[in-house]
């Protein structure tokens, strides 16, 4: 919730002086001791270019204040707020005016949330960059369809000559079609119509062309959009970059379009294609025109030398647009625009043959490179975070003077209100810090393109060491190398150099310095392969924990039968090195995979694209024939091709992971349904179940983290197995008979296998617990959860009923299954008895697992069942959705989901849901990044654990030194926890 005084302390720290200015001015239009006021005052003070729109309309600020900011805003509710205020828009006149007034009130809004810190509901510039972005677009679509509705009435409705109706695209290009559009950008517009045979006519009077009827839609979008009104304008229109650039039509077929880019198409005519994205008019034929023109942009053969012909348009660019190139964000040395060319020129090189990498935004297409080897951890982490410091700088820049402008000012009292609006202390710091990452971005930049002859490489004293046998000269060669290669390696971080030491102890052992003949990357393999060492010392250096990288590497080695396999890969392509090294040393939990079982190396090596919970399943059924083709045991095989398939998801989910391609939420739907599928798989074998016939007789329920799709890596499976004694096999006793099939189930799925790790099952979540049967026949667990005057003898505890909340039925007999979720949500969804007294023992029970269960001590944070941690969520959660039962809405297994139907229902209210959705996704981030990073399933976060800082990056935590990266890692969680905190006393207290 925004507080008055927190608002005024920001607006007093960023300008004092016109902070006052302003609240002499504001307080004649808003009450002075309102958080309306103080907004107001804040965003004039921060931003003077603001100033006149928020004097002249304060009302913005009322409507901001009313409706929140703290969440972003997407396409669909952008455009549904447009269409509200649009009414028919059969009305010009309102549509210019709307448009005007709802792209002003937007930009202000976003301009608040880049202001504000994250605690009090601000949002970085990717998050704001992308809401412009659909701000523009729902706009721009606006005036496209006023557009068409008001030249077809006058003329009549464009056909093509069959009658059907012609169609017209507008493709955004540059920031817009990347989804990462400024505050005070121009939109990057090009237009194209499907064809010239055809036209309009009405009343039976002469044919107008579509080209003449699509070029008069055209200039009346760019009039709707940049013609300065009383209300402003939209945005700024640039059309240079369509075919044939300003001397082009407006408008152009698709035939001419493809004719054009096939004849006279230039590189960067390629590089601003790479963004362009189908934004208004008809989506599917601006689909068409991409496809068509994809052979244009995306070659397969692998063209360098378009790095030479990208540095030149930056440097052109910079001499013709720039006029103050040292204080210019974006078209100075290092800026905005060697950033993102710096990424489109590696999607251009390597776009024709990885069709993964044809992707629109910079930093996804910076992390997709990263994926696939093609720049390393360090390259992708300081060019992104360059560049959302670049951005950040930039908008800013172009709030405060209202101006469409890229260059830090140069007098000392703006400088220094922006730097602080930024977060600095002085301007001096913020340029400090700009220094840092212009210089980075013009290093990265620079070596795409070698001069000349390749420069040799900074390993060569320390490879020509290990090849004379000198271990003095390796050890004095690699420790100054690697004192400039490991970031914070400094006399002044006794730490970091102890890590330098121990990593050329590994690399000396990983080279093998007494050069056996048999040694994998000794001399006479680097022979064979020039440029494996200095490739692997490179991917070492740049590795987020270089000494693991460099100690797995050499167990690998050792692992190895015939190691010539890895080498010939490695050597041939010095990407793959990366990208292996990147793993292992990025992630302790893929590193101990690999090194276990170095038949899966080639999921690393080799990119198979984001998997998905259809590809999860895919995998198990491909194990599954592979392991058919071995003449052993079938429960053998079954067994096998489990361990086989899970091995081989998770280590693709965790690199997928690694690179950002899947959030926690989506790693824990395909990981579920990994389990899903091998229950299934187990129950069906256990029971003799033939492919293709249905499973009678035994469900297994899922409950707990799978039930609601949300396990991570090495979580055990909560489960229940329910059976139905009419299903049994004749001539069995059914108790026997299906106790028996539920222990083999358990067995397939948890048995030691050299393949791998199967699943821990946990069954303790059954009627009556570990004193209870293994299986329950669906009667008695009816009995046992029903509540009335006929079962006085039995009633679940109220926490039992809690679990039942996410059961969800995952393998064996269909119609059983769903029997028995209809009475497991029966029962769940009924409160049973006083709520206040349910939730007292709910507390109670919270009391004594936080404390004898928790591991929560001083210094010691327990993610799962410490305070705030992610069991009081879940608790919170399923209170309000027990409470709540009658509602169908609330209904879900998955915890992120009844948070938003909870909120939505009025259970929650926004500020105790936007707490407990930070909160739920923060903490299961963290707790998966502790798993993969450090294979450590203990869900605990120590302030003393020595991998600390590398966790806060891989958190996101960007820009900071390592020691300040941990202690705002720290921040953040006990920020976190703390509102949970408040939350759950809250829900719970307050029943």
């Amino acid at each position: 919730m925004l507080r008055r005084s927190r608002l005024h302390a920001l607006a007093q720290r960023i300008d004092r002086r016109r902070a006052e200015i302003y609240a002499a001015r504001f307080a004649e239009r808003l009450e002075s001791g309102s958080v309306e006021f103080a907004l107001a005052v804040l965003l004039a003070s921060a931003y003077p270019g603001l100033a006149p729109a928020l004097e002249a309309s304060p009302e913005i600020v009322v409507t901001i204040a009313a409706e929140g900011h703290q969440a972003a805003r997407d396409h669909a509710g952008l455009a549904a707020r447009l269409r509200a205020r649009l009414g028919d828009g059969d009305d010009g006149e309102r549509v210019s005016r709307e448009l005007r007034r709802f792209t002003r009130e937007e930009r202000i809004r976003v301009a608040l949330r880049e202001l504000l810190p994250p605690s009090l509901g601000g949002a970085d510039v990717d998050v704001t960059s992308q809401e412009i972005a659909a701000l523009a677009e729902v706009t721009i679509d606006a005036a496209v369809k006023d557009a068409i509705t008001q030249l077809a009435a006058r003329f009549g409705p464009p056909r093509r000559e069959s009658g059907a109706p012609a169609r017209f695209v507008v493709l955004g290009m540059g920031k817009l079609g990347g989804g990462e559009l400024n505050v005070g950008s121009d939109v990057d517009l090009v237009f194209f119509y499907d064809t010239d045979e055809g036209g309009c006519t009405i009343d039976g009077g002469e044919a107008l062309p579509l080209h003449d009827f699509w070029t008069r839609v055209a200039r009346r979008v760019t009039a709707s959009l940049e013609d300065v009104t009383a209300d402003g304008f939209v945005w700024r229109v640039d059309l240079r970059l369509r075919p044939e650039g300003r001397s082009g039509p407006l408008v152009n077929s698709l035939a001419a379009a493809e004719r054009y880019y096939e004849s006279f198409g230039r590189t960067w005519e390629r590089a601003a294609l790479v963004r362009a994205r189908p934004i208004a008019g008809d989506l599917d034929f601006g689909d068409e025109v991409l496809a068509a023109l994809e052979p244009f942009v995306w070659r397969r053969r692998v063209d360098p030398t378009i790095a030479v012909e990208m540095t030149k348009l930056v440097q052109r660019a910079r001499t013709e647009l720039s006029r103050e190139p040292g204080r210019d964000l974006k078209l100075g040395s290092g800026g905005i625009r060697e950033a993102e060319f710096f990424v489109q020129t590696l999607l251009l090189i390597w776009g024709g043959r990885e069709a993964r990498l044809r992707v629109k935004g910079t930093l996804d297409g910076l992390r997709r490179l990263r994926a696939a080897g093609f720049v390393t951890d360090r390259e992708a982490r300081e060019i992104a975070e360059a560049y959302l410091a670049l951005r950040r700088a930039e908008h800013a820049v172009q709030l405060a003077t209202g101006l469409q402008t890229h260059v830090w000012p140069a007098d000392a009292e703006s400088a220094g209100r922006l730097a602080r609006v930024l977060g600095f202390a002085s301007a001096e710091a913020f340029e400090v810090d700009l220094a840092k990452h212009l210089g980075r971005v013009e290093e990265r930049f620079r070596s795409l393109v070698p001069d000349g002859a390749p420069a040799p490489s900074r390993w060569a004293e320390a490879l020509a060491a290990l090849d004379d046998g000198d271990a003095a000269a390796f050890e004095s060669a690699f420790r100054r190398i690697a004192q400039v290669s490991l970031p914070g390696a400094t006399p002044e971080a006794p730490d970091a150099l102890e890590a330098v030491e121990r990593w050329g102890d590994v690399a000396r052992d990983l080279f093998d310095l007494s050069r056996r003949p048999d040694a994998v990357l000794g001399a006479r393999s680097r022979e064979a392969y020039p440029r494996l060492g200095e490739a692997v010392l490179d991917a070492v250096a740049d590795a987020a924990d270089p000494e693991q990288a460099a100690r797995t590497l050499r167990r690998l080695f050792a692992r190895l039968r015939h190691p010539g396999v890895y080498l010939r890969f490695l050597g041939d392509e010095p990407r793959l090195v990366r990208r292996l090294v990147e793993a292992i040393g990025g992630s302790a939990f893929l590193a101990e995979a690999l090194v276990q079982h170095p038949e899966h190396g080639d999921r690393i090596l080799f990119a198979r694209g984001v998997p998905t919970r259809a590809s999860a399943r895919a995998e198990l059924e491909q194990a599954k024939r592979e392991a058919a083709a071995v003449d052993e045991d079938p429960d053998e095989q079954l067994v096998g091709a489990l361990r086989q398939a899970k091995a081989r998801v998770v280590i693709d989910v965790g690199l997928a992971d690694l690179a950002s391609e899947l959030g926690p939420r989506e790693v824990g739907y395909v990981l579920s349904e990994l389990a899903d599928a091998s229950l299934e798989a187990a129950t069906r074998h256990a029971l003799g179940t033939p492919e293709g016939e249905p499973v009678r007789g035994l469900s297994v329920l899922a409950v707990g983290t799978l039930g609601g799709r949300e396990i991570g890596y090495g979580s055990d499976l909560d489960v229940l197995f329910l059976f139905d004694p009419e299903k049994a096999p004749p001539g069995t006793d059914p108790d026997a008979f299906f106790a028996r099939s539920a222990r083999r189930v358990i067995r397939l799925i948890s048995i030691l296998h050299p393949a791998g790790p199967g699943y821990e099952l946990d069954t303790r979540l059954r009627p009556s617990g570990n004193q209870g049967l293994l299986v329950t026949s669906i009667d008695a667990f009816a009995r046992y959860h029903a509540k009335g005057p006929d079962t006085p003898h039995v009633e679940a505890a109220a926490w039992e009923r809690l679990a039942l909340l996410r059961a969800r039925g995952v393998a064996g007999d269909v119609e059983l299954g769903a029997r028995a979720i209809e009475i497991a949500h029966a029962a769940a969804y009924a409160m049973p008895g006083d709520p206040a007294q349910v939730a007292d023992e709910l507390r109670r029970l919270r009391g004594r697992m936080e404390q004898e269960l928790s591991l929560e001590r001083h210094g010691r944070y327990d993610l799962k069942l410490g305070r705030g941690g992610l069991f009081e969520i879940e608790l919170c959660v399923q209170f309000l959705q027990m409470l709540s039962g009658a509602d169908p809405g609330v209904r879900t297994t998955e915890t992120a989901l009844a948070i938003e139907a909870l909120v939505a229902s009025g259970k929650l209210t926004p500020e105790q849901a936007e707490a407990l959705r930070d909160g739920y996704a923060f903490l299961r981030k963290l707790g998966g990044r502790i798993r993969i990073v450090h294979a450590d399933a203990s869900h605990l976060l120590e302030e003393s654990a020595p991998g600390l800082w590398p966790l806060a990056r891989r958190m996101g935590i960007r820009d900071r030194p390592g020691a300040q990266a941990a202690v705002e890692l720290l921040a953040r969680y006990r920020e976190v926890t703390g509102r949970v905190r408040e939350v759950y006393e809250a829900v719970l207290r307050g029943s």
